[in-house]
């Protein structure tokens, strides 16, 4: 399957950009160089992820955000509230970028990378989606909107629910946010993100409380008992801070 949610990109422009996101995001904007790009989440006070992003910058030092289209409108609002106070502006730019070189809907969940979107915003602490492991956070810098929460739970290992990879024999698509249940109704995780692999076989990232991190059997929503495969993540997950 070759399914490729279509991308949103918001642009940063004005002398504070850079400053202004650097204390609004997990990653540390001041190692972002022209020609690179750099992988970041924008978290509510109570450190839940609004969005995830990957940014690039050009010459003129305007930053680019790069989403899932669904959680563009979302994001754009969230950054603007806090703009005000800073010499930056804030654009949607979606309609002068061109997709290119984008990896699959199943390409991207195979490297354990979850996307956020309208369902799923203000769902998950980042490390509930490994992002720990996937280099979006940094440690060392300052401060940034629910820093505290992302650092407590990293030092004092607060982390209960990771993402896992698991497969499904089933033609039903799950949709991110839809609720996991196990064998016996208990309700366990949520889904991050799926993909169709064929007509019969869906792949998805499942965030899981640890207690269930070796379930066999899930429910998703309302459907039915499905027996699942647990499929390896291509980065360990820390065990400490």
């Amino acid at each position: 399957m070759t399914t490729i949610d279509p991308r949103a990109y918001i642009q940063l422009s004005g002398p504070d950009s850079r400053k202004f996101l650097q204390g609004q995001v997990t990653c540390d904007m001041e190692a972002l160089t022209c020609g690179t790009t750099i992988n970041g989440a924008h978290c509510t006070p109570k450190g839940r992820v609004i969005f995830l992003f990957s940014a690039t910058c050009n010459a003129q030092g305007d930053i680019v955000l790069q989403m899932h289209q669904s959680i563009a409108a979302i994001a754009l609002a969230s950054l603007q509230k806090f703009a005000v106070f800073f010499k930056t502006q804030v654009a949607d730019i979606s309609h002068q970028v061109a997709d290119h070189d984008l990896q699959s809907n199943l390409e991207r969940l195979r490297t354990g990378s979850a996307e956020v979107v309208d369902k799923t915003t203000d769902l998950f602490i980042p490390q509930m989606l490994n992002l720990d492991a996937l280099g979006y956070i940094s440690f060392k810098k300052g401060c940034y909107t629910g820093q505290e929460i992302v650092a407590r739970a990293h030092y004092r290992g607060a982390v209960k629910r990771r993402m896992h990879h698991l497969q499904l024999q089933t033609p039903t698509l799950p949709s991110p946010g839809d609720s996991i249940q196990d064998s016996a109704g208990k309700a366990i995780g949520n889904i991050a993100s799926a993909a169709q692999v064929d007509k019969t076989t869906v792949e998805i990232l499942a965030v899981l409380a640890d207690k269930a991190a070796d379930v066999t059997e899930i429910q998703i929503g309302e459907g039915q008992l499905e027996k699942i495969t647990h499929l390896p993540l291509p980065y360990e997950i820390p065990t400490g801070p």
